[in-house]
């Protein structure tokens, strides 16, 4: 993932929407900061579209193996994302 400040967005938006679509390289989300927290992301259409399609999917906890379950509780976030836990 890439992370940009958003002025930079403006400035050079045609190399961010590049490396989002793929470019000549795998593609890769771009995270727009501003005041050093991470705002917006941009991804291709084709990801979007991909996570959306995710949005239907439906799983319960039940059905789950017990040992994926147990990785689930027991899982902790990466610190440098600790300020997407704070309010708006």
């Amino acid at each position: 993932m890439v992370d940009v400040s958003s002025a930079d967005v403006q400035r050079n938006f045609g190399a961010y929407r590049e490396i989002a679509a793929g470019g000549p390289v795998e593609p890769e989300a771009v995270t727009v900061m501003h005041d050093d927290k991470p705002s917006v992301v941009i991804i291709s259409a084709v990801e979007y579209e991909r996570l959306k399609q995710r949005d239907r999917q439906v799983a319960l906890t039940e059905d789950l193996p017990e040992w994926l379950v147990e990785k689930i509780a027991s899982a902790e976030m990466d610190p440098k994302f600790a300020a997407l836990d704070e309010p708006g």
